[in-house]
């Protein structure tokens, strides 16, 4: 005969059991949650980045040129405010992609992926503007974001191919500013 003991054990581990598989059920749907969040924030994030328009956007900002920060200013600054529109648009997706980063709610290879890497040359055209801006209006913390976003884009491209950075170093050299 079955001793109650015995079926107290079974009962025990049965439960035990639903509990344990409840569990693994809760992580697994927890971490498909959590890419399905990852991904949907990058969709957001980088379609108005890769839209016609942010690439023109993109364009624009990359053929702009100036003398100094006083020229740029007086070209596109807020005096023209369609030319000011572009540059801090673009230069805002990076600040949203750095924090995104930095809070590791976006990795950084997936930013990448989806077109970060124009965030390197980006910086390095507009790296004297913001610093300007930084020391002129607004304060150290200006676009800090962005250009760990650009730092971090880097660090992947040169993970990823090695002789970027002699293409950069000649991009460098012989950008009109």
């Amino acid at each position: 005969m079955v001793d109650l003991a015995e079926i107290q054990a079974a009962y025990y581990m049965v439960a035990a059991t639903g509990v344990l598989v409840a569990a693994i059920y809760y992580i697994i749907n927890l971490r498909h949650n959590m890419k399905a969040r990852e991904m949907e924030i990058c969709r957001l994030f980088t379609t108005d980045f890769v839209s016609d328009q942010g690439m023109q956007k993109y364009a624009i900002m990359m053929t702009m040129e100036w003398k100094d920060y006083e020229d740029f200013m007086e070209k596109y600054g807020y005096s023209n405010p369609e030319m000011l529109g572009k540059w801090v648009s673009i230069l805002s997706h990076w600040e949203t992609w750095g924090v995104l980063i930095k809070s590791k709610i976006i990795d950084a290879d997936k930013i990448y992926t989806l077109g970060g890497y124009g965030a390197i040359r980006g910086w390095e055209k507009f790296r004297d503007i913001v610093q300007s801006r930084r020391d002129i209006t607004w304060g150290q913390d200006y676009m800090i974001n962005a250009e760990f976003c650009a730092q971090e884009m880097l660090k992947i491209k040169m993970r990823n191919d090695a002789s970027f950075k002699d293409k950069l170093e000649t991009y460098k050299t012989t950008r009109k500013l």
